[in-house]
């Protein structure tokens, strides 16, 4: 609503809600997460640990519903066959870790972690970049059903959007990461996780504007 200069329009979404549309669902989803997080984040600072901890549970599972339903979204415009793909969830599901441990591993390098911490966080960039790039591999080399997705990732493969996906998505979002996580070290990490988030920022652009220059007739 606010892309269209009437911030105020989302009220309709959740005053007039059309139930069986994911924008609905999500904005109900995003809704209950931020009253959840408040819950979560009074019951930790006045010590009370039950609270948190059922609040902390539902954040959780709320957190992955907001990460995924954007994919849902994108899968009710039926005229954009590349966004029906099953993989699109699991993308954005892979971008929300991703992106969480790229922050973290940038924070770090002006806060030192524990060795156990820094540890973890390099194993958790090296598992889900990978994971990331068979995910974005998969879903352009895997044949596609219909014409439109394969022009699609021809488009993204070969064609316009050649150079932000090869050097763009995958050097620099998921090759250049995965080798400065593997080396190790808090300068590494930190630049690891700038390279993710300027690679999931270019993986996005392509996923949302690719489809789009498909002529619907």
């Amino acid at each position: 609503a606010k892309d269209l200069d009437r911030p105020a329009r989302f009220l309709y979404v959740l005053l007039r809600p059309q139930w069986k549309s994911w924008l609905v669902l999500g904005g109900y989803t995003l809704t209950l997460y931020g009253l959840i997080l408040t819950i979560w984040g009074v019951a930790t600072a006045l010590e009370w640990p039950t609270i948190a901890l059922v609040a902390g549970w539902l954040a959780t599972a709320l957190a992955i519903i907001t990460a995924v339903y954007t994919a849902f979204l994108f899968a009710q415009a039926k005229g954009r066959d590349f966004w029906q793909s099953p993989t699109l969830a699991l993308h954005m599901l892979l971008h929300a870790l991703l992106a969480g441990g790229a922050v973290f591993a940038v924070l770090f390098l002006y806060s030192p972690p524990t060795a156990g911490w820094a540890g973890f966080l390099q194993n958790g960039l090296m598992l889900t970049v990978g994971l990331n790039l068979l995910v974005i591999l998969f879903e352009m080399i895997t044949p596609h059903p219909t014409a439109d997705a394969r022009r699609t990732v021809d488009l993204i493969v070969r064609g316009r959007f050649e150079n932000y996906f090869w050097i763009g998505v995958v050097m620099i979002g998921n090759v250049v990461p995965f080798t400065l996580a593997w080396a190790g070290g808090p300068l590494m990490l930190a630049g690891a996780g700038v390279c993710i988030l300027v690679g999931m920022y270019i993986t996005e652009y392509i996923w949302v504007r690719a489809p789009q220059e498909i002529p619907l007739s």
